[in-house]
């Protein structure tokens, strides 16, 4: 997809918003910036609202998004620069300035002119300029974005850090250039380029390894303990692959033996530290002198060792005096990987360099078994037509980022309608999205609040331990209900932008907790009946009864969000909380007489489930058998030399092998398939490779 089809879809999904939750152009592409800066690791969770007013010297103050839940103290604030022209437009470097200078000047009025004097007390302007003025000096870094549909003018010119009260303050612009480039990138990701030469002139000198593989390199180093914490202290937690940030993020963030070593024996930190261990997909080596030195590296990710980086910069940050450094080495293995093999291999190198850690296999739960299942669920379960419609659609579940776009850009531009038919876009599905329905279902809606990062953790442990007991309740049924609970999610979030009680800010607060009160209320007066999500996937809509009901709640749980009595000044901050669930729970409701006819009996759902999962038991024990069937007898036979020789294999195991290596293989059992597929994966992991 070039950029100006990239243009036209983006200006189509903005409008299609606005249209659906009652907004503005620029507040909707506020919110789709939101989601797009979260799932690219730049901004985890950017609550949007719009302000603009004067300062007390009469200059112009503009915002339209904040984060102040950052791990590293850093504190993100964003403006919208929305053109909406049906050619691109260009921003200039005066225009990004003008912009950046109303959020600035946002910041400084909050910081050191008591802005919320000036505010109404009820309003998310009044609440952020006085979180940002109690912050004062226990901030690491503010991160000021501009966000805009323009490209920037290839005269642009780098806007110069600042700083204030001593806390540096970095500017960055997100125009539909960068957006573009991420939505047609690899690793679909906020990547990060790492100039060395800012901190070692000469460079940093390097050991090369190479292994039998061509997929990486292997650089080994020794890195002084002022660029590692200079490092962290300037890209912070972006740093530390998704998996280790949000292991880190619920941990403190000092190690007490690393503070120990680093103050009292720094000379031997080389030696008692187990380092680093870092992924990119290209590095800048210059090898001119005959000893190679590291110059460059191109989307840097630790997988392992983020709490020595983290450790080092807070140390240095938080102790008084400060420490010095420069005695310090940090041993580090970088492993250089082929961009186009970055999302296999990467994922694979974190979990092997963490296996000694207390990090759970949710941890490395984004390429799992489970995406899998759904996403080939998403590509054969067709959903009823709607009325209208002379054909059906899918559900689309993006496993990977961009696989959507991939898709509808593989042929022409009638290829293109088509796909798009078929799978509309406010069909498709992503893992966080589905982890933000799921939570919010099982009635966790402060978990759902923290963000995407957070809320997907905690959605992967559930699903972890479901799929270790059984993998086949995940079946074709469970797909159905997900997506019966995406409909009820999106329909609610639609309904309350529309509601007359509703003003503006905290709608994605609002709305987890309206379908968290909802299941709760089912389980307090529903006398065992559930919600049929059945129905809503046939109908592929929201019964009316539910509908009313939601908005009728959604108003409760405002007054609960805004009152005067909550703990936290902050209303995100306190969506965040256990207690503000626990308050919501215990708002007294009574069900309409209508909404009982939404619900089912548990009998009902449970042959349901009984019937999908044997159901689901008979596909993975077809889908084995023709794995199995797919490989040649030849290569069987190569496993049950290489088995052998490595002592690998049970007497069971190789028996039931023994049958498909034949000539003319026997056709196994699914029993039989499952134990030849197992006993296949253990030498892979041996390190067999042939088949």
């Amino acid at each position: 997809m070039n950029i100006e089809e990239f243009h036209l879809s983006l200006k189509s999904d903005v409008r299609a918003r606005a249209e659906a939750e009652n907004d503005f152009a620029a507040g909707a592409f506020a919110n789709l910036m939101s989601e797009r800066l979260s799932d690219v690791e730049e901004i985890d969770n950017l609550q949007v609202f719009h302000y603009e007013g004067l300062g007390s010297k009469r200059q112009n103050l503009a915002i339209d998004g904040f984060d102040l839940d950052d791990a590293d103290g850093q504190i993100s604030l964003a403006v919208v620069d929305w053109r909406d022209f049906e050619d691109i437009a260009v921003l200039s470097t005066p225009d990004a300035k003008k912009r950046l200078k109303s959020l600035e000047y946002f910041l400084t009025e909050s910081v050191q002119n008591f802005l919320e004097d000036a505010l109404e007390e009820s309003s998310v302007a009044y609440q952020l300029a006085r979180d940002l003025r109690s912050r004062g000096r226990n901030v690491s870094r503010y991160r000021l974005y501009v966000l805009t549909d323009a490209c920037t003018s290839d005269r642009m010119k780098d806007v110069v850090s600042s700083e204030l009260n001593g806390v540096p303050i970095e500017y960055h612009i997100w125009d539909l250039q960068r957006l573009h480039q991420i939505q047609e990138s690899n690793s679909g990701r906020s990547e990060i380029e790492i100039d060395l030469e800012q901190w070692l002139p000469n460079g940093l000198p390097v050991l090369k390894t190479e292994g039998k593989s061509k997929d990486f390199v292997t650089y080994l180093a020794s890195v002084p303990g002022e660029v590692v914490a200079d490092l962290y202290g300037q890209y912070g937690s972006r740093l530390l692959e998704s998996n280790v940030r949000s292991y880190l993020s619920a941990r403190g963030m000092v190690n007490k033996g690393i503070k120990t070593t680093a103050l009292s024996k720094p000379e031997m930190f080389l030696a008692y530290n187990n380092g680093i261990t870092a992924t990119a997909t290209a590095v800048a080596v210059d090898s001119s002198s005959g000893m190679p030195v590291l110059r460059g590296i191109h989307n840097l990710q630790i997988v392992n060792g983020g709490q020595t980086t983290a450790s080092l910069y807070n140390l240095r940050k938080d102790t008084s005096p400060k420490p010095d450094l420069s005695d310090i080495f940090v041993q580090m293995k970088l492993i250089v990987v082929d961009s186009a093999k970055a999302e296999e291999i990467v994922p694979d190198v974190s979990r092997y360099a963490n296996s000694q850690n207390k990090v759970s296999a949710a941890d490395f739960f984004s390429n799992s078994a489970f995406h899998r299942r759904i996403e080939e669920l998403s590509r054969r379960v067709v959903a009823p037509a709607l009325a209208g419609k002379s054909y059906q659609t899918y559900w689309f579940y993006e496993r990977t980022r961009g696989q959507y776009l991939n898709e509808k850009s593989r042929g022409g531009a009638a290829q293109a309608r088509a796909f798009e038919a078929r799978n509309p876009k406010n069909q498709v599905m992503t893992k966080t999205d589905v982890a933000k329905f799921e939570l919010s279902w099982q009635q966790k809606p402060h978990i759902v609040s923290q963000g995407a990062q957070k809320n997907f953790m905690a959605f992967a442990n559930s699903v972890a331990d479901t799929w270790e007991r059984s993998e086949s309740d995940f079946n074709e049924l469970y797909f159905k209900s997900v997506v019966a609970r995406a409909i009820m999610f999106n329909t609610i979030r639609a309904d309350i932008a529309k509601a007359e009680w509703y003003d503006k800010g905290y709608l994605a607060n609002i709305v987890t907790y309206t379908m968290a009160k909802i299941a709760r209320e089912i389980e307090k007066q529903g006398k065992g009946h559930l919600l049929d999500f059945n129905t809503v996937w046939a109908s592929q809509s929201l019964p009316q009864p539910v509908r009313d009901f939601a908005v009728q709640i959604g108003s409760l749980v405002l007054g609960v969000l805004n009152s005067p009595d909550r703990p936290v000044n902050n209303v995100t901050e306190w969506a965040k909380r256990a207690e503000c669930w626990n308050l919501v729970e215990q708002i007294p409701v009574r069900f309409p007489e209508t909404f009982i006819g939404a619900l089912v009996s548990p009998t009902k759902q449970i042959d349901r489930r009984r019937q999908a999962a044997a159901t689901q038991k008979i596909d993975n024990g077809i889908n084995a058998t023709m794995k199995v069937l797919q490989i040649p007898p030849t290569e069987w036979a190569k496993a049950i030399s290489y088995g052998q020789q490595h002592r690998a294999f049970t007497e069971k195991e190789l028996s039931v092998l023994k049958l498909v290596a034949k000539p003319t293989p026997v056709i196994p059992t699914d029993r039989q398939s499952a134990v030849i597929l197992g006993a296949l994966q253990k030498i892979q992991n041996l390190g067999f490779t042939k088949v």
